[in-house]
């Protein structure tokens, strides 16, 4: 066969195919359409995260707090149940996270701690430490074969990505709801109180979501789209006066394993502690920045030193701090005991004053 006569051959049923299709889109001018969409549908799967949320939401647990016997047995039946909230469990024999502020406080010996798994049933949890500084709190349950949820310490979370958050809200059940990571590395010294965080300058390092985090989503699960965990959540910012909402924080995965791993190990986190309270980060004439002391403890180290209201710390251990929070971080990642240098501007002096720091206790109940 000539080469000629071979791509007559071939060509011939192209091109009588596209004579059928120009003419029938002639008669038909719909048909393209219908059928690119048609085509366009089917080869698409519908938005969905039941993956994600199948992962992780089994385990998620209901939190309940309620009263005792007058006897102070904790039976299936003792009291009436005073506060719901969340949990997530964190490995196989039964240690579980929530917030601190949730649980029970010290002087609150008639009050117990279960936790409701997905399918139903309930434990008796047992508070093995806390941190009101993160605002978190381990439980133990007896289970030895319960499942952890993913968690991949690898994965960052970026503004933008979209959320899931599982709780219990309102105690309505485990339910869950969406958003986006709307700022990650929002800073926060703690609880005031157990119903006020203070959202500024601290040891937290918060993401900031739009995901609804209403009462009883506390010490849930905020997942990705992969249903790895990527927080706990702890607070929402809501006010109706100012018209504010979705605005939710959760304390990040990283410092969640870390908390929960001190608590585990020690009882507590332990922490270096300098008792002073700042009066805002300073500019310096040469562009140094430093955080001038505004309070300090009269129980505390920096009490014991040379160190005055009003100085401003540029340095310590001879490096140059960047903001209030390098300062927190140096201060609160040193042990107890730990002596360190701090380098101070007053007036026109520069000042070495070595601290020796002490334990960071602070409790409210």
């Amino acid at each position: 066969m000539s080469g000629k006569k071979f791509w007559l051959q071939l060509l011939s049923p192209v091109a009588i195919g596209l004579v059928a299709g120009a003419g029938t889109l002639i008669f038909y001018p719909n048909l393209g359409e219908n059928l690119g969409s048609f085509i366009y549908s089917h080869g698409q799967e519908p938005t969905s995260y039941s993956y994600a949320v199948a992962k992780a939401a089994p385990s998620v647990v209901n939190i309940y707090v309620s009263t005792l016997n007058h006897d102070y047995s904790a039976a299936d039946s003792a009291g009436t149940i005073t506060m719901s909230a969340s949990g997530v469990i964190m490995s196989s024999d039964g240690y579980i996270v929530t917030n601190y502020h949730v649980v029970p406080s010290g002087n609150e010996p008639n009050k117990a701690i279960w936790a409701q798994t997905r399918d139903g049933k309930v434990y008796q949890a047992f508070v093995i430490g806390y941190d009101r500084r993160t605002d978190i709190a381990i439980l133990k349950i007896q289970h030895n074969h319960i499942s952890p949820i993913p968690i991949d310490l690898r994965e960052k979370t970026n503004v933008g990505d979209v959320v899931l958050a599982i709780g219990n809200p309102n105690n309505l059940g485990q339910t869950v709801t969406h958003g986006i990571v709307s700022a990650t590395s929002r800073s926060g010294s703690g609880l005031l109180t157990r119903e006020q965080m203070h959202i500024r300058e601290g040891l937290q390092d918060l993401i900031q979501t739009d995901a609804p985090i209403n009462q009883g989503n506390s010490g849930g699960a905020l997942i990705n789209t992969s249903g790895n965990m990527i927080g706990i959540n702890t607070a929402s910012f809501t006010s109706a006066r100012y018209g504010t909402y979705g605005i939710g924080f959760a304390v990040p995965t990283r410092l969640v394993v870390h908390v929960m791993n001190e608590i585990i190990k020690h009882g507590r986190v332990i922490r270096g502690y300098l008792g002073i309270s700042d009066d805002g980060t300073t500019v310096l004439d040469n562009k140094t920045v430093g955080v001038k002391v505004g309070y300090i403890d009269p129980q505390g180290p920096a009490a014991n030193s040379n160190l005055r209201l009003g100085d401003v710390i540029i340095g310590v251990d001879d490096k140059q701090i960047a903001n209030l929070r390098n300062l927190i971080d140096i201060i609160s990642s040193n042990k107890p005991g730990t002596v360190l240098n701090f380098s101070v501007k007053r007036g026109s002096q520069t000042l070495e004053i070595p601290i020796t720091l002490a334990e960071d206790r602070a409790s409210i109940d």
